[in-house]
């Protein structure tokens, strides 16, 4: 009888051979869509039913944003503001003492942070076409906010939280591996929920020392989750970064490279283990990212999608022991992409797996509201 899912994916961060080429799927947000929509089946609804849906089709369950837990507070790590019971894996965040007001006015949603005499104003409007939401507004809209998200920093507080993280260990077994996120790194949180890539742009160009005050002191801050990250049960970790070339290769050297070089020697002092999310263009942020010490590379968008192809991500990280963790963009699980197409791509990867086994077949990145789920079990097949 072969190695589990959670035998093989957990062997492969500690640097073991897997017996297979380990298939993942996010599938996060087609079921969020089909909950918006009313459309998902009941077998699927809830913690339970999320993991009956990876069953169903075969692809190991790795991720999740929300739990069915009642005690579960606090802010998500992946977006500032979001509703729900967040998944934060072995810690809760707030911050405290800071008075944030959420308000809605139909699809336009406005959260305003009260910190003593300053006030920072996130806007989003929710996309019904996309089942989603964009910012329209920015928290932060010039140099002169960043000492205002300084003081909402401080304000910041991580305890510690095993309790989701061990209940989907439980729930997933042998199926799964719960990996746990870890709070954005500073450069990812000013572009991704505070700034934008323009307005953080324009500020590391007008006043770079303002920006590596506010890039400290959200690395200070994050000292508490890591302290927490370390002494917890879990051993995969993941940073949720939303890596891509385009935005952050030329940023990554000056606010990037020495924080996630201290992080990963952080945690694998204490045998940890962790992937980076690079979802978005690979070309010039791969090898950079391998070069940290990072255990993998996650949702790699190869071509035809992305500007790299599967065969060429070896070369492209400049690293043997990278995980690569990717090769299936997930448009092409959509009517825009053929079944023949989608087995080429799984040839694609299989044959780089059989060069270099440090590889794990994935989305790249999320299963999208108009994902055709006998793609996916077209996919499960092929790979089992």
């Amino acid at each position: 009888m072969g190695r589990s899912n959670k035998e093989n994916f957990v062997g492969l961060f500690r640097g073991e051979p897997s017996d297979r080429l380990l298939w993942v799927a996010d599938l996060t947000y087609w079921r969020d869509s089909q909950m918006i929509k009313g459309t998902l089946p009941e077998r699927y609804e809830g913690t339970r039913g999320f993991l009956q849906l990876h069953l169903d089709l075969g692809v190991m369950p790795y991720y999740i944003y929300a739990i069915d837990d009642q005690e579960s507070a606090g802010i998500s790590v992946h977006q500032i503001g979001a509703p729900g019971k967040p998944y934060n894996g072995v810690f809760e965040v707030n911050f405290e003492g800071i008075e944030i007001i959420n308000k809605r006015d139909g699809n336009k949603r406005e959260t305003c942070y009260y910190i003593g005499d300053q006030t920072l104003v996130q806007k989003k409007e929710y996309l019904p076409q996309s089942f989603c939401q964009a910012f329209t507004e920015y928290p932060v809209k010039s140099i002169n906010d960043l000492s205002a998200l300084r003081n909402l920093y401080e304000h910041c507080v991580f305890q510690e939280s095993n309790r989701g993280f061990l209940h989907l260990s439980a729930l997933w077994g042998e199926a799964g591996v719960p990996i746990a996120p870890l709070p954005r790194s500073p450069l990812s949180a000013l572009v991704v929920d505070w700034m934008g890539v323009v307005g953080f742009t324009f500020a590391a160009m007008d006043d770079p020392t303002e920006v590596r005050k506010t890039i400290d002191c959200i690395d200070r801050v994050n000292d508490q989750a890591f302290e927490l990250v370390v002494r917890s049960p879990a051993e995969i970790f993941h940073f949720c970064d939303n890596l891509t070339a385009a935005n952050y290769s030329s940023f990554f050297p000056t606010y990037a490279a020495e924080y996630y070089t201290r992080r990963f020697q952080e945690l694998h002092r204490h045998g940890k283990k962790a992937a980076v999310h690079l979802d978005g263009t690979i070309r010039g942020i791969l090898h950079q990212v391998a070069a940290t010490g990072a255990d993998a590379a996650e949702a790699l968008t190869t071509r035809p999608v992305g500007d790299v192809a599967v065969e060429d991500l070896r070369q492209e990280a400049q690293n043997e022991s990278l995980i690569l963790w990717g090769g299936l963009p997930a448009v092409m699980f959509t009517s825009y992409f053929t079944h023949d197409e989608l087995r080429a791509q799984v040839y694609r990867i299989r044959e780089q797996w059989e060069m270099s086994p440090r590889f794990i077949a994935g989305s790249a990145d999320q299963m999208p509201p108009d994902t055709d789920l006998e793609s996916i079990r077209l996919v499960s097949k092929l790979f089992s």
